[in-house]
C-alpha cells in the first residue's frame, strides 16, 4: 500500500540521518544570521535533528560489547551540551555514529545542495539592499587608527559569513576536484579569496584559501614531505604555539615582542590569555561569558575567546580537547598514510582557519571534521552495528 511505503522510507535509518542533517544545516544557519527566526522555531529545528539522529541510531541497534562506548559517548556529549552551553560536541558525537554506512562525500554533497542556496539568497538580497541604501555596513574593528567597515551580508557577524563562505568554496573544491579543471578551481577560490577580503574583510579566510591552492601545487611534487609535514602536524603545532604565547603574554604581557604579535592577531592573545586567567582549565569545560573585564595583568578588554585552541581547552575542557585531539591528529596522519592529498589539505584548512576563529569546531558547515569516517578505527566500529 501506498501508505506502507511511505512509512518505510520515514522509518529508514539512512533518510532519517539526512532528515536530522538538514534540519541542523537550517538551525546552525539561522543562529549566525540576523534573519527574524524565532527562538522557539531554532528549539525545535536542534530538537528535531537530535531526534532524527538518535532515532537513527537505534534503528541499527543490535547488541555487541562496543555499544557500550558507543553511548558513554552519546551521554558525555549531552553532559557537554549542559556545561558548556555549546552544541558542537554533542552534534560530532550524533552525526558520526548515526551516519554509519554513509559515504562522507554523500554527506558533504547534501550539506552543499542545502547551504550554497542559503548564502546565495543572503549575498544576493543583502546586494539589492545595499544597492538600495537598506543594508548597513558595520565598523567592527580598528587597525593601527585606522576605521574597518566590514559587509555581514546579514549575518550576526563579518566573521560568521566569512566561516560559511570559506567551507562553501571548500565543499565545492572537494566535490569538482576532479570534474572540473584546476586552473578554473584555483581561480575560483582566488575570486572567493579576493571577495572575503573586500566585502567582509576577514583576512584569515582570504589566506586559508590561497593556502588552499599553494598546498595543493605544492603536495603533488615529489618533494612534497614538507607540505605534508605541516598539514598533518598542523593541529599540534597549532596548540604548542597558542600555549607558549598565551602563558608568555599572561606572565609577560609588557613584552615589546609579545605586544607586537598580539596587535597582529587583532587582541587574540589577551583574550586567551584573560579567559585562561579569569576561568582556567579543568576536565569538563566553562559556559564562557563574553563582557568587558578589568584583569590586573591585562587591563580592560573584551572577553571573546577567538582561537580554537584557547576555546577548546579553556570552554570545552581536558576531556573533550584530548578527544578532539585524537580525532584531529589520528585522521590526518590517516589520512597520509592513504594518500588522500586533498581530504589532507582540508583537514588542514580547519587548524589555519582556527588560528584566528574560534568557531572551527563547528561539525557545520567545518564539514572536514567528517573525514574521521574514512579512518580504519571509523570503519571498525562501522562493520558492528
Amino acid at each position: 500500500r501506498e501508505e506502507d511505503r511511505y512509512m518505510e522510507l520515514f522509518l529508514d535509518k539512512r533518510n532519517m540521518f539526512f532528515c536530522g542533517l538538514i534540519l541542523y544545516v537550517f538551525r546552525s544557519f539561522f543562529s549566525y544570521t540576523s534573519y527574524p527566526v524565532p527562538i522557539l522555531i531554532l528549539t525545535f529545528l536542534w530538537y528535531g535533528a537530535i531526534f532524527c539522529w538518535v532515532l537513527a541510531i537505534i534503528m541499527r541497534f543490535e547488541w555487541n560489547p562496543l555499544i557500550i562506548i558507543e553511548l558513554c559517548a552519546v551521554a558525555y556529549g549531552f553532559f557537554s551540551y549542559k556545561i558548556t552551553g555549546s552544541t558542537n560536541i554533542l552534534a560530532i558525537i550524533l552525526i558520526l555514529l548515526s551516519s554509519k554506512e554513509i559515504e562522507c562525500r554523500d554527506i558533504i554533497d547534501v550539506l552543499f545542495k542545502v547551504t550554497a542556496p542559503l548564502m546565495g539568497f543572503s549575498i544576493v538580497w543583502y546586494g539589492i539592499n545595499f544597492i538600495l541604501g537598506n543594508a548597513v555596513v558595520t565598523k567592527t574593528r580598528e587597525i593601527n587608527g585606522t576605521v574597518s567597515m566590514r559587509h555581514s551580508f546579514y549575518f550576526n557577524h563579518a566573521n560568521g559569513f566569512s566561516l560559511y563562505f570559506l567551507f562553501i568554496c571548500l565543499m565545492f573544491f572537494y566535490l569538482y576536484y576532479k570534474s572540473i579543471n584546476k586552473k578554473i578551481l584555483y581561480l575560483i577560490l582566488l575570486g572567493g579569496s579576493a571577495f572575503i577580503y573586500i566585502f567582509p574583510n576577514t583576512r584569515t579566510v582570504a589566506i586559508v584559501l590561497v593556502l588552499v591552492i599553494l598546498f595543493d601545487i605544492f603536495i603533488n611534487l615529489q618533494s612534497s614531505f614538507a607540505v605534508r609535514f605541516i598539514c598533518k602536524n598542523l593541529f599540534i603545532i597549532g596548540l604548542a604555539m597558542v600555549l607558549v604565547l598565551a602563558v608568555a603574554y599572561l606572565n609577560n604581557p609588557g613584552l615589546e615582542v609579545l605586544k607586537k604579535i598580539d596587535d597582529f592577531m587583532n587582541g587574540r592573545l589577551t583574550m586567551i590569555a584573560g579567559a585562561y586567567d579569569l576561568y582556567g582549565i579543568n576536565l569538563c569545560g566553562h559556559k564562557i561569558i563574553n563582557e568587558e573585564i578589568f584583569l590586573p595583568k591585562l587591563g580592560y578588554f573584551t572577553l571573546y575567546i577567538d582561537n580554537f585552541w584557547g576555546m577548546l581547552l579553556i570552554r570545552y575542557g581536558l576531556i573533550s580537547s584530548v578527544l578532539v585531539g585524537i580525532i584531529a591528529i589520528y585522521t590526518s596522519y590517516s589520512l597520509d598514510n592513504h594518500g588522500k592529498k586533498l581530504d589532507l589539505i582540508l583537514m588542514a584548512a580547519i587548524f589555519l582557519f582556527g588560528l584566528s576563529e574560534s568557531t572551527a569546531l563547528d561539525i557545520f558547515p567545518v564539514f572536514p571534521w567528517l573525514f574521521f569516517k574514512e579512518t580504519g578505527v571509523y570503519k571498525y566500529l562501522e562493520d558492528r552495528p
